[in-house]
Order: C-alpha cells, then sequence, then structure tokens
C-alpha cells in the first residue's frame, strides 16, 4: 500500500481553491477576520484567526515622578505571524480616544507621548499606557504598561525660613524676601536652582518684592525701601527712610524716572525713585497694604480706614487728589491686596469683611459683607470679582448684576487672593490658610483639583505664575509659585496662562507685582 502524505496548504486549497475567493489589493476590502494573501494565482482574502502579540510594554519619562508637561516613552515588542497592520499607543486619561501611532526601531515598537496634549483633571495620579497592534484581519492585541505616576510638582526650593509671595522676572527667574535679618532677598531660577541672594536692611522683609525695568524694589520691616538690580547689586544710593515698618510691597508708578511708592505704619507714603529721591507725603491713617496705580495715573492708598488719591506732579512729588469729602470710608482697616476692574475703579476688602468699590472720583458702593480674615480681591473678565474669608470659600460678587456663582465649593483653609489661569478653560489658582493649593473652576465654582502641599499644614502666600515661550497653541502651560510659612517655595505645573482678559488676574496684578493696572500682565 503506497502512503499519501498531503500538506496544510494542499488541504486547504482542496477544500477551498484561490479561484474560490475574492480578490482584493489590500486587506482594507476584505471582511473583517481576513487579510489580503499574496499568492503566485493573485491576491485573495484570506482567513486569519490569530491576533498579534504585544509584550514587554514599558513607559518612563526623563523625570520620575514624570511631571505634567513632560514626555512620557512608550516601547513595546509586537509580534505577527502574516500581516501587521498598526501599533497605536494609548492612554487612559481620555479613555484611549487619542491614538498614537508607534514605529519600529531596534527590534521594538516606540512612541513618545506629550503629556499636554492629553487632558488632566488631577494633581497627581497613575496613568495607565496600553499598547494595540493590530494585523491585517483587525485582530487585536494589546498589553499595558505598568502605571506611570505623573504630577503636576515641579520642584520644592526650601529657604529655610518663611517667605513673601514670590516676583517673576521676565526670563522665569523668581524673586521672594525671607524672614531673616541677612540675605533677606533670594533669586531662585526657573528649575529650582539658587542664583543669588543680597542682605538688604536690618530687619525682616515680609512685602512681596517689585521688579521694575531697572531694579527689584523691597519694602522692609526697617521702615526703608530698598532697590536692588536684577542680578542681585544692592542699589548705593541712601534708601527712603519712613520711621517705622512697610509690610504692603510696593506700586510702580512708571513715570520717566521708574518711580514706585509703598505705604508705611507712620502713615506716610513713600515715594522713590533709583537717584535717592524721597518723598513723604501723609495719609490718614497707618497703611498695612501696597498702594495701586490706576490707568488714570493715580495712586490709591488706604490709610488705615480710608482710601486716598494722589497724583504725581511736574517735580516728582504727589498731592491729594480728593478733598476731605471725597475721601471715602471702605472699613475698619484694610490689610488684604487691592485690585483694579476695568473702570479704573479700586475693590478693597476690610478686615471687617466689608468690600467696596471705589469709582475715580471717590465715590464709594459697599458691594458686599463677607466673613472676618477675608483676602485680597481678583477682578476676572467681566468685571466679576473673587474673594475668599474665613468660611473657606470664595465668593463671587459683581457691582451691577448677579454673577454666575455666589460660593465656591467649600475648601480646606481660608483661601488667598487668587490666580486667574486661562487655557482650554479658565481655573482659579487658589493656596490657602492650611498648606493646600486648588484649581478651583471659573466656570461654576467647583473643585477640579486640589493638593496638600506643606505636610506641615503651613500657610501658602498668593501664587505667581511664569509662562515659557515658544510653546505650541492650545497646549501652553505655567509654572505657578507659592510660598510657604513652612520655609518653601512650591512650583507647580498648571494648565494655561495668565488670564490677560481679567483686568486683575492676581495678587499685586501681574508676575512681576507692579500693582499698576495700566501695565500688561
Amino acid at each position: 500500500m503506497r502512503l499519501i502524505v498531503i500538506s496544510a496548504a494542499a488541504l486547504a486549497l482542496a477544500c477551498s481553491s484561490v479561484e474560490d475567493r475574492a480578490a482584493c489589493a489590500t486587506s482594507a476590502s476584505c471582511p473583517s477576520g481576513q487579510y489580503c494573501a499574496r499568492t503566485s494565482d493573485g491576491s485573495v482574502c484570506w482567513a486569519d484567526a490569530v491576533r498579534p502579540a504585544v509584550s514587554l510594554v514599558t513607559a518612563s519619562c526623563a523625570m520620575t515622578p514624570c511631571v505634567r508637561d513632560g514626555v512620557l516613552r512608550v516601547e513595546a515588542t509586537v509580534t505577527e505571524d502574516k500581516e501587521l497592520a498598526t501599533v497605536e499607543a494609548v492612554l487612559d486619561l481620555d479613555s484611549g480616544a487619542r491614538k498614537i501611532a508607534m514605529t519600529a526601531a531596534g527590534g521594538r515598537w516606540v512612541a513618545e507621548l506629550p503629556l499636554r496634549d492629553w487632558p488632566f483633571e488631577a494633581y497627581a495620579r497613575p496613568v495607565v499606557v496600553s499598547v494595540v497592534a493590530r494585523d491585517g484581519a483587525r485582530n487585536e492585541g494589546s498589553a499595558e504598561a505598568v502605571p506611570v505616576e505623573v504630577t503636576r510638582l515641579r520642584w520644592v526650593y526650601d529657604a529655610g525660613v518663611p517667605m513673601s509671595p514670590a516676583a517673576v522676572m521676565d526670563d522665569g527667574t523668581i524673586v521672594v524676601a525671607g524672614s531673616t535679618i541677612t540675605d533677606q532677598l533670594l533669586a531662585i531660577g526657573s528649575s529650582g536652582e539658587s542664583r543669588w541672594s543680597v542682605t538688604i536692611g536690618s530687619a525682616f522683609i515680609t512685602a512681596t518684592p517689585s521688579i521694575a525695568d531697572s531694579a527689584i524694589w523691597a519694602a522692609s520691616s526697617d521702615g526703608r525701601l530698598y532697590a536692588t538690580s536684577h542680578d542681585g547689586v544692592r542699589n548705593g544710593n541712601a534708601p527712603c527712610a519712613t520711621g517705622e515698618a512697610l509690610h504692603g510691597g510696593v506700586a510702580q508708578v512708571r513715570d520717566t524716572t521708574g518711580k514706585v511708592v509703598a505705604g508705611s505704619q507712620a502713615a506716610v507714603l513713600a515715594l522713590a525713585d533709583l537717584s535717592g529721591f524721597c518723598n513723604l507725603p501723609a495719609i490718614s491713617g497707618p497703611a498695612r497694604m501696597s498702594p495701586v496705580v490706576l490707568r488714570s495715573g493715580l495712586i490709591i492708598a488706604a490709610g488705615g480706614s480710608l482710601l486716598e488719591a494722589f497724583s504725581l506732579q511736574p517735580n516728582g512729588s504727589v498731592r491729594p487728589t480728593w478733598s476731605s469729602t471725597q475721601i471715602p470710608n471702605v472699613g475698619d482697616s484694610v490689610t488684604a491686596p487691592l485690585a483694579v476692574d476695568s473702570e479704573d475703579a479700586t475693590w478693597s476688602v476690610a478686615t471687617d469683611g466689608s468690600v467696596h468699590r471705589t469709582a475715580l472720583d471717590g465715590s464709594t458702593l459697599r458691594v458686599a459683607t463677607l466673613g472676618s480674615s477675608a483676602t485680597g480681591a481678583v477682578v476676572l473678565a467681566g468685571d466679576d470679582v473673587v474673594v475668599g474669608d474665613q468660611s473657606n470659600v470664595l465668593h463671587r460678587i459683581n457691582a451691577t448684576r448677579p454673577p454666575l456663582w455666589t460660593a465656591s465649593a467649600v475648601l480646606n483653609g481660608i483661601p488667598s487672593a487668587p490666580l486667574v489661569v486661562s487655557g482650554p478653560s479658565t481655573h482659579l489658582i487658589v493656596p490657602t490658610s492650611t498648606g493646600r493649593l486648588y484649581a478651583i473652576r471659573e466656570s461654576d465654582g467647583s473643585i477640579a483639583w486640589s493638593v496638600k502641599l506643606s505636610a506641615a499644614g503651613a500657610a501658602l502666600q498668593p501664587a505667581n505664575i511664569y509662562t515659557p515661550p515658544g510653546q505650541p497653541a492650545g497646549a501652553v502651560m505655567s509654572t505657578a509659585y507659592a510660598a510657604g510659612a513652612d520655609g518653601k517655595l512650591y512650583a507647580v505645573i498648571v494648565d494655561g496662562e495668565l488670564d490677560t482678559a481679567a483686568p486683575w488676574p492676581k495678587a499685586f496684578h501681574d508676575p512681576r507685582n507692579t500693582n499698576n493696572a495700566g501695565t500688561q500682565p
């Protein structure tokens, strides 16, 4: 008896010849479960029930943990016995909606995923990366990498002493003042490295520095107003001395001589420039917060419970603009940062919780009465104003119409003046008295994400911001800086940039803390 051996291919052809199958040009023209096989008699649709094999999937960033604006590198091994069609990487941040094609390199499949291209409604979270391979017959094989932790925390700088709110130079250098009697002024690079420090005066500086075109100005508890160059060299001219502490910071008048003005507890203003000029006009009471400068050029200062206006004279001095009958009473004492709306009206918050809007002519409207410990106001696009108080919420108010919402979600701690950041959506970045940082949705006051930055629960100062140039449109990200009473400066990545449509989008107006409404944020 003769043994006859028949190959599998021969059996297949015996059961279903090439002529019995549909001709094809590509696998896309074949039914699902079949691919376009090339034979000596032409290309035909052929069954394939075996899915590609995906293995050894890894995901990593240059930094560990990955940062929100970092690049996630994904690698995988993929094998397929017939025709491999696509290999793609997906993230669970959008439930796999965005698919990124991977490329073959050195026996592996590789893709680099800029995390900024995905939504991230969290401060930190593990991100799951999947690699999905499809063959010509539309069979899918997939595997996941070990979840990768992604965080918004860029770095933490430890100065060892409580710090003032930060000021930020145009190149991203951060300047803070420290509660120490030496090296009170510190410069920190945008990567968290120490740049320089300088001793200014003989006392603590609690007021936020202000960065002018030619100098950095600092108001000291020793009652003097000091200037330092941008690289940390103190100006040699005699400082402007008031006799009592300066606590509130500096406003930039921005005349041709670069004058600045600060308020003193000696019930005077200190008007100075780099030449050594010093003018000390009297105000109605102790000043505990920086003056502000309106677009019109008027200087508005709070002396105790009274708000006063001054105009700059040709000789460089200032004189009162409002008569004694025009000077408004805006509460028991103003200790929170002032703000200015689109009509050049000044918003003030007193320690009794009263919120006033004062027009250019001194006429004043009491818009709201909040709880005690109310913090500084910011002004949103459309002139809604946001203020926090001891009820641990942000209040949204308007002088002429109902706002979109009146109270935010309850936070942990008293919120400081927010930072208004506009991007894919507008968020209010809010530090609190318990060391927490919140992103509050401007649209409805709900919480987008939050974190406890200070392990000790130390209070955080109002935040500042830096936005590096040259970023892709639609995916701009910035770094918010919040200084803590625990001696640490926290750098946190936020989506978007300072909202320039808002007349007063942060405490002290802009990243350089000019307190001048006419300065472009």
